[in-house]
């Protein structure tokens, strides 16, 4: 597949022109097919584990890779001194890697028959946002001649430790919160390159035009702006609705709030499916004695019926099963292996009546999966799959499993615990 030339959303993705194309047309490797692995910096199995799932999800990574990016041109001014991925300069302290690579290098240029192919794109080692580093690494890897290696992703880690100082320490980081963190730093760096771009729109066209045509091209960039703090496509992949919905028992009167989501959290029992858990993150809850609610419509506190449904289907579900909680007794967090039963194709039942396209059927793609006893240590690796084929990702090693082998992941081995599912 030629990359942009895919439009899951039905709209126009402008193609960025960042990436020099080799003299000498190369067939266009697939991207599904590239089977790379992360070098890990110490404590980098969190972010390794995501960024491969993410990079899997195809809508995300074409629309990625698609988006033009502002500082391009002074990347291609300093293509002449780039230094191979894993050992560019940086002004942050070096960071070394858990542990040597047994794969050939991903810039190695020729084939094992010696035929010389253009090199894979290169990394920036300073990018200037965190959305740039994502970009130039799933632009390596996806225009990578080569289908399998290893690549280190020092640029993004380096940039994430600079906008985020919590993921500076060598402790052990979360992987769902490194998600989060991740969608939500992309459409804030989105937001404010179209907040630049409108403002640059605004001052040309108040020194090139008259003041009559100012004042029309102004009024169009203030809608431009105004759509700045709007959707982006992180929200058009990942944005689902939850609706709280309070019924008063005295009055009947039905209360609503609704609340947007890029992940669904949800509380998981022992022995359980998410089929359940997302039948209980659904149930009926009463508010009563000490819990009652307030009525408008009645002027005062009320019994009432709680319940939360879903508005909005995403068109990716990033489903995290929360594992870890807080433990009154020992007065700290631990985690829960329970035993939680996924299923491969999912249907959501707790929406809404009039929901849009309520028979959306969802295939699991990815899996992260959190290996070890506690919250604070352990071991993160991904599960995707690919090409009809289900792939292993941990950190640099990357091995195939069978389906039927997958339902280990449930939880209460050694093997480890689902911890983020991914549909779409």
């Amino acid at each position: 597949m030629a990359i942009g030339k895919w439009n899951p959303f039905t709209q126009q993705v402008p193609v960025t022109q960042d990436i020099a194309l080799p003299t000498t047309p190369v067939p266009i490797p697939c991207p599904d097919g590239k089977q790379f692995g992360f070098e890990n910096f110490g404590n980098t199995c969190y972010a390794n584990s995501v960024l491969q799932a993410l990079y899997f999800c195809v809508p995300f990574r074409e629309l990625v890779i698609n988006h033009p990016d502002p500082y391009a041109p002074l990347y291609q001014a300093l293509s002449s001194q780039f230094v191979p991925a894993g050992t560019a300069a940086s002004t942050n302290p070096p960071i070394p890697p858990r542990r040597k690579s047994e794969r050939r290098p991903t810039l190695d240029s020729s084939t094992p028959n010696g035929a010389s192919v253009a090199p894979a794109p290169p990394i920036p080692s300073s990018p200037r946002t965190l959305f740039s580093a994502l970009r130039s690494l799933y632009i390596h890897i996806a225009q990578n001649p080569a289908d399998k290696g290893t690549v280190a992703p020092r640029a993004f880690i380096e940039k994430l430790r600079e906008v985020n100082e919590a993921f500076r320490s060598t402790m052990h980081q979360d992987a769902h919160e490194f998600l989060n963190y991740l969608l939500n730093r992309i459409v804030e760096e989105m937001q404010e390159e179209r907040k630049n771009r409108s403002a640059s729109v605004e001052d040309r066209a108040s020194v090139n035009s008259s003041s009559d045509a100012s004042q029309s091209l102004i009024g169009g960039s203030s809608t431009s702006a105004s759509h700045s703090s709007g959707s982006t496509f992180i929200h058009q992949i990942f944005e689902g609705t939850l609706t709280s919905e309070t019924r008063c028992l005295t009055c009947e009167n039905v209360s609503s709030r609704d609340e947007s989501f890029l992940d669904l959290s949800i509380d998981i029992e022992q022995n359980s499916s998410v089929t359940a858990c997302l039948r209980q993150f659904s149930a009926s809850e009463m508010l009563c004695q000490r819990n009652k609610f307030f009525c408008d419509a009645c002027c005062g506190l009320q019994e009432a019926e709680k319940r939360m449904k879903i508005k909005q289907l995403p068109n990716v579900l990033a489903l995290h099963l929360k594992r870890f909680k807080y433990q009154e007794d020992v007065q700290k967090y631990i985690k829960l292996t329970y035993r939680v039963a996924f299923p491969f194709e999912l249907r959501l039942f707790n929406t809404i009546d009039d929901v849009s396209n309520p028979d959306r059927l969802y295939k699991l793609f990815a899996i992260v999966v959190h290996i070890g006893s506690g919250p604070n240590h352990g071991h993160y690796v991904s599960i995707i799959k690919t090409m009809d084929a289900w792939l292993v990702f941990d950190d640099d090693a990357v091995d195939t499993i069978k389906e039927s082998d997958i339902p280990k992941y449930f939880g209460e081995s050694n093997s480890g615990s689902a911890y983020v599912l991914y549909y779409q």
